[in-house]
């Protein structure tokens, strides 16, 4: 039997294993800032990536398979370093894109380590439409994992997730885990020296606005037939801050902005109203309404889907505005391009609401004893 002798562990030690690379908006807001928060409160926190920016888009683009290679090795090599810690904290998934192995690194961090902690935020089986049957050659030899995600809930024992919905998820794969081990946690903001917008007494070109990966423009597209029907009618333009150039034939102006975290901020404020459209599929209901919690963070009046943890952050009328159908999209946009809405009253209570709940002042507390349990 393969035994790794456990290390001295230094107390109050973190470390976490992030999937992506320092620049992506995940590794930020769901670890950078959380091991900043845990820094002042007297831990000793490290984070460490498998690989970088230009070196995942140069190998995935050039030579995916020296891509899972270079990751597996300096993975393996950050979960033996694992056990000199006292908490370790994965984020989203140890081995990036290798579905391959069956789960054989999870299995070694796992036997060496007791306190491992999964973090996610979305639904990863549903985004890589999971449960599939592996029906190739060579990934029945390499041992590839049709249900990973699923499975890998089913292998840990304690979890940090997004929303109520994804507890419900790990719940359900994992039906001997206690509820106690699994830790509700949005995707937070450190917005609490930000005030909330200041709209004019009034708006001659509203600005809809929309926020996210290139991989999510096509939640983005369902909305613009509604916005070319009220282009007819209206004024306004839409604003997108993404990252491959979001451009599409439509009847309104588009203003396309480059996403980056240095930017984000007073990018987001040239918004006065924030869109968040989903499916009414598991994918959509699996995601953790960081949008939402991004635009209300900053007062900016808010339309999204009314789907799953989207039903939790927004007080439908107050704080911002819930859609259930395809009319419901309209009939709440034209309110806005009418001015039939107060923006600067909605916009405050958006601001406080995001402040009280999803910041990490207001949820460090939780987070530090879900780790010390």
């Amino acid at each position: 039997m393969f035994v790794v002798k456990k290390a001295n562990r230094h107390p109050k030690s973190i470390l976490f294993l992030p999937a992506f690379f320092p620049e992506n908006a995940g590794y930020h807001w769901r670890v950078k800032l959380w091991a900043e928060e845990l820094e002042k409160a007297g831990y000793k926190v490290d984070i460490l990536s498998a690989i970088e920016k230009n070196e995942f888009y140069n190998l995935l683009k050039n030579n995916r398979t020296k891509f899972f290679i270079t990751f597996l090795k300096r993975r393996f090599k950050h979960v033996l370093m694992a056990r000199k810690f006292e908490t370790v904290i994965v984020r989203r998934e140890l081995l990036l894109y290798n579905d391959y192995g069956n789960l054989f690194l999870d299995k070694l961090l796992l036997k060496i380590h007791d306190n491992v902690i999964l973090d996610f935020d979305d639904d990863i089986a549903a985004a890589k439409n999971q449960p599939k049957k592996i029906t190739n050659r060579y990934g029945k030899i390499m041992g590839e994992e049709g249900n990973k995600f699923n499975d890998t809930l089913r292998l840990y024992k304690k979890f940090i997730v997004a929303s109520n919905y994804l507890k419900d998820k790990v719940s359900k794969e994992n039906i001997h885990l206690s509820s106690d081990n699994i830790l509700v946690i949005p995707t937070c903001v450190d917005y609490n020296n930000y005030t909330a917008k200041q709209y004019p007494s009034e708006i001659k070109k509203l600005a809809f606005g929309w926020i996210g990966g290139d991989h999510n423009y096509f939640l983005l597209d369902t909305l613009l037939p509604t916005l070319n029907k009220l282009s007819k009618t209206y004024n306004f333009k839409l604003i997108v801050i993404g990252g491959e150039k979001y451009s599409r034939d439509t009847d309104f102006e588009i203003e396309f902005i480059q996403w980056s975290l240095e930017t984000e901020i007073e990018n987001l404020y040239k918004i006065d109203v924030g869109l968040m459209p989903l499916l009414e599929d598991e994918r959509s209901k699996g995601k953790g309404g960081f949008k939402l919690i991004q635009y209300m963070g900053l007062g900016i009046v808010s339309v999204a889907s009314a789907i799953t943890i989207n039903r939790e952050i927004v007080e439908d009328g107050i704080s911002s505005f819930l859609i259930y159908n395809s009319q419901d999209w309209e009939d709440t946009l034209i309110q806005l391009l009418k001015g039939e809405i107060d923006f600067e009253t909605v916009g405050k209570k958006a601001n406080k609401n995001i402040i009280n709940n999803y910041t990490f002042k207001a949820n460090f507390n939780r987070y530090e004893n879900f780790i010390k349990k």
